[in-house]
């Protein structure tokens, strides 16, 4: 059989050396340039079991379209089979519908209760969903959402803050939340919000990024998740549109690709794009240095893939951590922590495989890994087994913690 003649890829191997699935598998059919030969092969039997698990083994995290020099976009490749053929999706595409819908979403969290652990076997939809409820043996969700009780949380930091912004004018803010900061970590949101200073616009009708759904090549969902989101910040005037996450700043610059250029939703899809900015970015143009409030030890930080090959400014976090720490601050930064969205919960030995090699970097006396995105912060928690060592989001070292029930 031979090879598409529109196939870009120069088999050169670049993208060995970035892949996180082939650095702990070694096995070629799982690197990008493996996938890319077979996806550019003709007449091959797209539902062999093996094809089908190739396919699926796959974060979405761009590093080797980041590093093809010859243009190849396997990541974009991969999700247009998805799209095509929605055997190669993890879960079903209406499943990826509940993320429009934050209540039902929550309802998703709050059922881990019930459901048993099922470490290790989560190739199957069911297995999916009890490795993605274990969340609940090790990380507690909040009683209620941000969004439900936004003004009241914020409250809380708003004397922790005082004195923290400056002088400096700040511009008119939204805030984009995200539905693992707005059910799991509401204390991020909580702080960003204090942080940019009364005024703060945060619609209650907003909902997931689209990325989970859109990385899964189920674009439809996507497509209604985003167009939620237009309606909720769609009659607000401001001038950033504040994020907590790196995944989500990445996902939201990408909304104007769902629509037809020239529409409405597109219009609105690229304003909305244009004014995105993450939480690192806003501290470097907003605010000033300020003391960190991280306990005493060394601090790293963990690079969110999205952070790294989507974003503008990737260092940004790395400024903000250097400026406010110092020399307790280990500028090398550590790579992928094997989420990838529900990738971690479909595949949790690969995922727990890419984890361990990340971790085993870790520099010497380091007890704080910092993180920009929600996903990595979930993924490390639920990771970290060492108690001596912690993770926190880099706000999280910037202002305190405070009693959840006097939020």
């Amino acid at each position: 059989m031979s090879v598409s003649l529109d196939d870009k890829c120069a088999r050169c191997g670049a993208c060995l050396a970035v892949c996180p699935v082939y650095a702990v598998t070694l096995k070629e059919r799982f690197s990008p340039r493996g996938k890319n030969y077979l996806l550019k092969r003709s007449g091959i039997d797209r539902k062999n079991p093996l094809f089908i698990e190739t396919i699926r083994a796959c974060l979405q995290c761009g590093a080797c379209t980041a590093v093809c020099t010859s243009g190849a976009d396997v990541r974009s490749l991969i999700r247009e089979e998805r799209h095509e053929h929605g055997f190669f999706r993890t879960l079903p595409g209406p499943v990826y519908s509940l993320l429009v819908n934050r209540a039902l979403s929550g309802m998703l969290v709050k059922a881990a209760a019930i459901l048993p652990a099922d470490k290790g076997k989560g190739r199957t939809g069911k297995g999916v969903f009890r490795n993605f409820l274990d969340v609940r043996n090790k990380i507690e969700p909040a009683e209620k959402s941000f969004l439900s009780q936004a003004e009241k949380r914020i409250k809380g930091f708003a004397r922790l803050t005082e004195g923290l912004r400056g002088g400096k004018e700040l511009p008119r803010t939204a805030l984009f939340v995200g539905c693992v900061q707005d059910l799991l970590f509401p204390q991020i949101p909580s702080k960003m919000a204090a942080l940019a200073g009364k005024g703060v616009i945060i619609p209650k009708s907003q909902t997931c990024c689209g990325l989970p759904a859109f990385s899964a090549g189920a674009e439809h969902y996507a497509r209604k998740t985003v167009i939620r989101n237009l309606q909720a910040f769609g009659h607000e005037d401001f001038q950033v549109l504040l994020t907590g996450c790196a995944s989500c700043a990445s996902m939201i610059k990408k909304w104007p690709g769902l629509f037809e250029k020239g529409s409405d939703h597109w219009q609105q899809a690229l304003f909305l794009s244009e004014k995105v900015m993450e939480f690192s970015r806003f501290v470097l143009e907003f605010l000033p240095p300020m003391t960190s409030f991280a306990s005493e030890g060394l601090v790293a930080f963990q690079m969110p893939c999205h952070q790294r090959y989507d974003l503008k400014h990737p260092a940004d976090p790395l400024k903000v951590l250097e400026r406010n720490l110092g020399e307790r601050f280990v500028s090398k930064e550590l790579g992928c922590c094997g989420q990838g969205g529900v990738f971690a919960f479909s595949r949790p030995d690969v995922s727990g495989a890419i984890f361990d090699h990340t971790l085993s970097r870790l520099a010497p006396g380091v007890n704080i890994i910092s993180t920009t995105c929600s996903g990595c912060l979930l993924r490390l928690r639920l990771g970290i087994d060492d108690h001596k060592i912690t993770a926190c989001h880099v706000v999280d070292t910037m202002i305190p913690d405070i009693n959840r029930d006097k939020q």
